[in-house]
């Protein structure tokens, strides 16, 4: 119980800290969190993480950019896969290291095949997890988009409807997606 008590209080702590992040960014807003909607899932605790980040890209209409430590779950990828077929523009950028397993590899080739601009950062180790959907959702989190993650582990996933924080958080995509310590797929 008091293991339980300590994680809530952590991830309480997190969610305070995210959103304090997202009010400096916005200092439009003057601490105001406006139109903002929040909503998080733990795994095996509250909600489901798989579920919350296949309803994000599911709802994806326009743009949907991903940075991923690690992505071998089929059922995100089948969203990510439906959400091209269904004309969203995709990109990705991956963790190299992560890429060469084989289960990996042939996700990353699929993605490819449909059109799918992927990037891997083979200089440093890339650990984050974030999908930015339609310049308005940000979706981060403990989460990586694996079978493990979604089965094994206990996870957090936070979700941020924000067109502010999408558009600062999308800036930041769009440095890294330039980078030049990144390799194409």
């Amino acid at each position: 119980m008091k293991r339980r008590i300590i994680t809530v209080f952590f991830i309480l702590s997190l969610i305070i800290n995210i959103l304090l992040v997202g009010v400096i960014i916005k200092d439009s807003r003057e601490g105001n969190l406006g139109d903002t909607q929040l909503s998080y899932a733990i795994s095996d605790y509250e909600g489901n993480p798989e579920e919350e980040l296949i309803d994000v890209i599911n709802s994806t209409n326009n743009e949907l950019n991903i940075a991923i430590y690690n992505l071998d779950n089929e059922d995100i990828v089948d969203a990510i896969s439906a959400a091209a077929e269904r004309g969203v523009s995709i990109r990705i950028l991956a963790d190299g290291e992560n890429t060469e397993n084989e289960d990996s590899k042939e996700i990353f080739n699929e993605l490819e095949a449909l059109t799918i601009p992927i990037k891997i950062n083979t200089d440093e180790k890339m650990h984050l997890k974030l999908t930015i959907s339609d310049n308005q959702t940000v979706v981060t989190g403990s989460f990586n988009y694996t079978k493990e993650s979604a089965k094994d582990s206990q996870e957090i996933l936070l979700t941020v409807a924000d067109s502010d924080l999408a558009s600062s958080m999308n800036d930041t995509f769009n440095e890294l997606w330039n980078s030049s310590d990144l390799e194409e797929w």
